[in-house]
Parts: structure tokens; sequence; C-alpha cells
């Protein structure tokens, strides 16, 4: 995953090529050297998460700071961030102590999610073969029962020596927070242009690498999309391919749009290279 490894959701974890890492570094409120670390971004979106063996159970709010601009329906930005937390928790037990890359992210609507709904996920492994480990989340809305989103996560440990957990994988203690202000205006993105959207590498939106978190990069491709087409959109698909870190900064997310189809390429624009390939099927939002 791309931020933490440590069922603490939203503390900085490990960045590397050629995906994000998804182990906790850190792992919980106080950083490497006990030193109280800054609130991240992540940790507010409000999931808790717990743990039955290798299956990682979370549920959230959904609040109208997660949701779509003038709407009520929540970014499918949002469902990728929380399924890189669980998934990532999956991966980071079963290659224990090493730490795992994320590959590809890809998330699915079906029901999709509103403003008030309590969402229910589940990840489990599929498959942990011994270069790739791929994991399942499943997001049920609680009220109704129906699916509300489905997400694949692909993971390969990473091959640096170095990345490991020395202690072995953290506890899953976590305590959620709750986003105060709309979650654009939280990561601190500006609109360049129609289409071209930048996120900053700020100390509440990294991982342990100083790189940027994963979630905020697919947040950073689906805000390109929307930003292009104009009105209120959701991602009724999404899928994110790293391809290396975003160390320096801004993050650089550009839209181009064909018919329903977002192509979003994602530079980082202090090192002048491709980080982040992603593909959006937009359609209107609630």
């Amino acid at each position: 995953m791309n931020l933490a490894a440590t069922g603490a959701a939203g503390w900085p974890g490990t960045q590397g090529e050629p995906g994000t890492a998804s182990g906790v570094g850190a792992g919980g409120p106080e950083g490497r050297n006990g030193a109280p670390s800054v609130r991240h971004i992540v940790s507010e979106l409000g999931l808790r998460v717990a743990a039955d063996g290798l299956e990682m159970h979370g549920r959230a709010e959904v609040v109208s700071q997660m949701c779509v601009p003038g709407s009520s329906t929540l970014r499918t930005s949002v469902f990728a961030t929380w399924a890189d937390v669980l998934s990532g928790a999956v991966a980071g037990q079963a290659l224990n102590p090493r730490i795992p890359l994320t590959l590809d992210l890809e998330v699915q609507l079906h029901d999709g999610a509103r403003q008030g709904d309590q969402i229910a996920a589940v990840a489990t492994a599929v498959k942990i073969g011994r270069t790739v480990l791929v994991c399942e989340t499943r997001f049920r809305n609680e009220r109704t029962g129906a699916l509300a989103a489905l997400a694949y996560v692909s993971f390969i440990a990473s091959p640096d020596p170095r990345h490991v957990f020395p202690d072995g994988f953290p506890s899953l203690a976590h305590i959620s927070g709750q986003l105060t202000e709309p979650l654009a205006e939280r990561i601190g993105s500006r609109t360049v242009a129609p289409g071209t959207v930048e996120v900053p590498r700020r100390p509440d939106g990294l991982n342990a690498s100083g790189a940027i978190q994963g979630g905020i990069v697919a947040f950073a491709a689906e805000e390109a999309g929307i930003s292009l087409v104009g009105r209120s959109v959701v991602a009724e698909a999404l899928t994110v391919r790293y391809l290396r870190p975003i160390m320096i900064g801004p993050g650089r997310a550009t839209a181009e749009v064909h018919g329903s189809l977002a192509v979003v390429r994602i530079a980082d624009a202090g090192a002048g290279k491709l980080t982040t390939l992603a593909t959006a099927r937009l359609v209107d939002a609630d």
C-alpha cells in the first residue's frame, strides 16, 4: 500500500520502486524516534481497523468532506485509500517481516456510497505467491447489505533487503480521525488548469520514506479528471499503476478525457519523472 502498513491506517509507511510500500513504517501516533508525529491526512478518513488472522476488517462513516464537490457521493479515491490500508495490512502480515510494495490498485463501484452511509469492509488475500500477493477488499453498506465497491490491490515484497519490519509486523491498534474540511483542501491540492492538478509534498501527506502517500496520488488522478469535466462526476472505475515514488513534488496529474474515459499521467514535477498511470470511468454523481 502506499501508506502505512501498520493497521494504524494513515501513519506514514515506506515507499519504493516499482510501486509504493504498503508497510507501516513509523506505525502509530509516535514517530521513529518517539517524537509525536503530525496528524496524517489518511488517518482522518475515519477508518476503524480490526484484524481476524490474515483477514482485515474496517468500518467508516461517509461524511460530506469525503464526497465529490457538489454532491453527496463518496469519492472513489477514498475507497481506494481504505482498500490500500486494509489490503496493505494483509500483505504486511503475509510477507512479514518483508515490506510489500504496491504494483497496482483497482476500484470498481457497484452501489457506491453517500453521505451518512456506514460502510463495512473486509480485505483478504486471494493469492500469496513467491513474488506476487493479490488482495481483494469488499465494501458493503451496513444498512442495506448491498455491495458498495470492490477493490483489488497487487503487491510484491520489496527486493531491498533493508525494507523489513525490524520487530515484525506492527500491531494494528488504530484510532481513526475525522475530516473537518473538504478532502481537496485538507490535502492542499490546486487546479493549475482544467485537467491539471497538483498535490504538494507535505509532512502530513507522506509515508515514512518521505514520498507522497499513494492514496493522495489516487486522489490527484481522480481530481484531474473531475476538473477537466467541469461538473460533479464520480469515478465508477479507477485503476492506478504505481511506477515510482514522488520524492520531490509536487505531484502533477494531467488528464485527458475521451467520452467517459479519463486517462491520467502523474509526474513528480520536481524530478521531472513519470510516476503513475491511471484511468477512470467517469459518470455523473448523485
